[in-house]
């Protein structure tokens, strides 16, 4: 889902998952157009974090740059458990 709208251009550095509750979560960060749509992964490799325990990405973002006006979001590939939550937070810079 498409959370925050980029007000200028970024490249993301890093991205950390924290998962509250449950076994774990396992997803990607994702940046989609400007309308909230047509979303592609920031980085190719799945996330996953276990309950309690704060994940980052392999260190390897294959899409860093986000243009103004697009929008970043969280897409869940699994859940195991109840999870109650997760948190989703990066890293930038501005381009």
């Amino acid at each position: 889902s498409p959370l925050w709208e980029t007000p200028v251009g970024i490249t993301i550095s890093a991205v950390h998952l924290l998962c509250v509750g449950g076994t774990n979560v396992v997803g990607q960060l994702w940046e989609y157009d400007g309308n909230g749509a047509n979303g592609a992964t920031v980085d190719a490799s799945d996330i996953t974090s276990t309950a309690g325990t704060t994940s980052n990405d392999d260190g390897s973002l294959s899409n860093p740059g986000i243009a103004a006006g697009n929008w970043i979001g969280w897409k869940t590939t699994s859940v195991s458990g109840a999870v109650n939550k997760a948190l989703v937070t990066f890293d930038f810079t501005n381009t």
